[in-house]
C-alpha cells in the first residue's frame, strides 16, 4: 500500500485541482502557479531568454504531449518546469496551442482565431461529476463510446468516480489578490470568452458543433 501511495496516489490526491498559467499581454508577463500562499506564483516577462517553451512528453505514456516551459538560471540550467494547458496526442496540436498564445501576446485577442465560431472554451476545470464523466468518455475514445451505458459502464463508472474523488480531495488554485487585480479584465470586454458550466456546453449550438467537426477533420489531415 505504501508503494502504491508513493508511486500513484500521492501525485493525485490532496494536491491542486489544476495548475494554471496566465498570459497577460498588457503587463507582458507570464504567471506560473505553484501553490497557494506566499511565493506560490512564479512571474516571468514574456519573451524572457530564461523561459524556454517546448513540446514535452509524459513519463507514464510517451504518446501524450503537452506544452512545457523550462525556467533557466543564468547558466542555462533548468530550475523549474511547468506545463501549459491540456495534454494532446500529436505535436501539431501543441503547435496550434502555441500559435494561439503567440497571436494573443503579440498581435492581440482580435487576431487569435481564424473563424468567429472558434471563439469557444471547450473544457472546464470544475470537478463536477458531470465533467468527470464527460472527460472519461472523451479519453476512452469514439470506438467504445456507444458502449458507455452498457458493456463498458462498470469501467466508465469506476474511472469517473475515481476522478471525482480525486477532485474532491484537491484544493483549487488561488492567485494572490494583487495578481488577480493585475490580470483583471473589464466586464464588457468584447474579447472575453464565457467559461462553460460543463464540458462542451457550447457544442449544443449546431454552428459551433459543425465548425468543431470541420476543425477535427482538418487536424486528421495533419497526421
Amino acid at each position: 500500500m505504501a508503494i502504491f501511495w508513493t508511486l500513484h496516489l500521492k501525485r493525485d490526491l490532496f494536491q491542486y485541482t489544476h495548475y494554471p498559467v496566465r498570459f497577460n499581454r498588457v503587463t507582458r508577463k507570464v504567471y506560473f502557479f505553484r501553490h497557494n500562499g506566499p511565493g506560490g506564483v512564479v512571474v516571468m516577462p514574456w519573451g524572457s531568454p530564461h523561459a524556454f517553451f517546448h513540446i514535452g512528453r509524459g513519463r507514464q505514456d510517451p504518446n501524450l504531449r503537452d506544452l512545457r516551459c523550462h525556467l533557466l538560471d543564468r547558466h542555462r540550467q533548468v530550475q523549474q518546469t511547468f506545463t501549459v494547458g491540456h495534454f494532446w496526442n500529436h505535436d501539431d496540436d501543441i503547435r496550434e496551442q502555441w500559435a494561439l498564445i503567440c497571436r494573443y501576446m503579440q498581435d492581440g485577442p482580435e487576431h487569435c482565431f481564424d473563424d468567429p465560431l472558434d471563439r469557444v472554451i471547450t473544457l472546464s476545470p470544475k470537478g463536477t461529476l458531470r465533467n468527470c464523466w464527460m472527460l472519461v468518455c472523451l479519453m476512452m475514445g469514439t470506438t467504445l463510446f456507444p458502449l458507455r451505458y452498457t458493456l463498458m459502464f462498470p469501467i466508465y463508472g469506476a474511472l469517473t468516480l475515481s476522478r471525482w474523488i480525486t477532485f474532491k480531495t484537491c484544493r483549487p488554485p488561488v492567485f494572490p489578490p494583487e495578481l488577480e487585480a493585475e490580470c483583471a479584465f473589464a466586464e464588457d470586454d468584447p474579447h472575453a470568452l464565457p467559461e462553460p458550466r460543463f464540458m462542451a456546453e457550447f457544442a449544443s449550438d449546431p454552428a459551433i458543433y459543425a465548425r468543431a467537426l470541420q476543425r477535427h477533420r482538418e487536424r486528421m489531415l495533419w497526421r
